[in-house]
């Protein structure tokens, strides 16, 4: 019978496995509607002064915020799966998980502030 960390790694695993597969389910869906939407839909032209308004309604904020979350944590999480196969060190492991970590962090940041900081055309 596995030990209580081998059954927490276990059901961590199937976590971070279930999670990839929901995040790439709206991955797909989500770019789809957004090439849909600023391709096909309204002007055609795509310039700041078409795209601005959208981007200033509180509804697309939270859809291109909930993107950058997924994206994120679909892409970290595929690395992390490559350094849990790959790295068998474990001192260079933690300094590549701080590593991911990190780029995560920053890429969150700026782009929360880049998806905040659109406001519309006047």
């Amino acid at each position: 019978m596995p030990g209580r960390s081998a059954l927490i790694k276990r059901n961590r695993g199937a976590m971070a496995w279930f999670l990839q597969r929901v995040t790439a389910i709206y991955l797909f869906v989500f770019l789809i509607a957004h090439f849909v939407i600023m391709h096909f839909v309204g002007t055609g032209e795509v310039t700041y002064e078409t795209v601005a308004p959208r981007l200033s309604s509180p509804l697309w904020k939270a859809g291109d915020l909930l993107f950058l979350l997924f994206a994120l944590y679909h892409g970290m999480n595929g690395v992390w799966q490559v350094l849990e196969d790959y790295v068998r060190s474990r001192g260079l492991r933690l300094f590549l998980y701080a590593v991911v970590i990190t780029v995560a962090t920053v890429l969150l940041v700026v782009g929360a502030i880049t998806i905040f900081s659109v406001n519309p055309v006047k």
